[in-house]
């Protein structure tokens, strides 16, 4: 199962998940087995439309969405994601 990470560049909150997440997989080499897609919603916009979400970073599982973007992001978020995303390769 693939996580879909839509982001833009020049977002601090996106460029933050992306550093989170790449910290994790570093951490946890279990995690190094999902595939990661991540998406510039300025440079694909055909793919950004066809999800329902507002505010990058948004993540989805399959076709499920896992998080959208929300005060407060925090590394346990991340890793309670990617923790779904595993339990769903199984």
């Amino acid at each position: 199962m693939e996580l879909k990470f839509f982001y833009m560049p020049g977002c601090p909150y996106c460029r933050r998940a992306s550093g989170v997440l790449a910290q994790l997989m570093q951490e946890h080499p279990q995690y190094k087995k999902i595939k990661v897609n991540q998406i510039d919603e300025t440079r694909h916009p055909e793919e950004a439309e066809k999800y329902d979400y507002y505010y990058v970073p948004t993540f989805y599982k399959g076709d499920e969405k896992v998080y959208e973007a929300a005060p407060g992001d925090t590394s346990e978020k991340m890793k309670e994601i990617l923790g779904q995303v595993l339990a769903g390769m199984e």
